[in-house]
């Protein structure tokens, strides 16, 4: 997506001084959390109610927002120095949503293929997968959280 100058300036010219603030904090949080799964467990790091929501949001402009957050994250992602898996990302945004008052589930699914097993994690939103196809629970089977 970033591979040239000319791709990383187009994308300079597109986005606005939030969308730019807002992709410096998921750069932050995602060397946060990057960090941190090779210390906490899981459950620490999944727990999102550590910070109080700043302000609650309407559920109809939820997912549009989500939406939003979700490139502005995938983005930041792809910026990073660091290999930025799926479950990291996840995480980032699954943070990001509720911080915003946004609720949201994190998601695990694994599946079974070719080469062995197969892993993914997403963040829905009242049932929707946030950037991914509409087909994802159909395609992994989603692991029960214990908590």
């Amino acid at each position: 997506m970033l591979r040239s100058l000319k791709d990383r300036w187009l994308l300079a010219r597109q986005l606005s001084a939030r969308d730019w603030l807002t992709l410096v904090e998921a750069w932050w949080v995602l060397l946060g959390f990057y960090l941190a799964s090779r210390h906490m467990s899981f459950e620490r790091l999944e727990n999102p109610n550590r910070l109080a929501p700043e302000k609650a949001a309407d559920s109809l402009n939820a997912l549009v927002f989500a939406g939003q957050l979700q490139k502005l994250v995938e983005i930041a992602s792809r910026l990073h120095l660091l290999s930025m898996t799926c479950l990291i990302q996840a995480l980032t945004l699954h943070w990001m949503l509720n911080r915003r008052g946004i609720p949201s589930r994190l998601c695990i699914g694994a599946r079974k293929n070719s080469t062995g097993i197969g892993a993914h994690a997403w963040v829905e939103i009242q049932g929707h997968a946030i950037g991914q196809d509409e087909a994802i629970n159909e395609n992994f089977n989603v692991l029960k959280s214990p908590v």
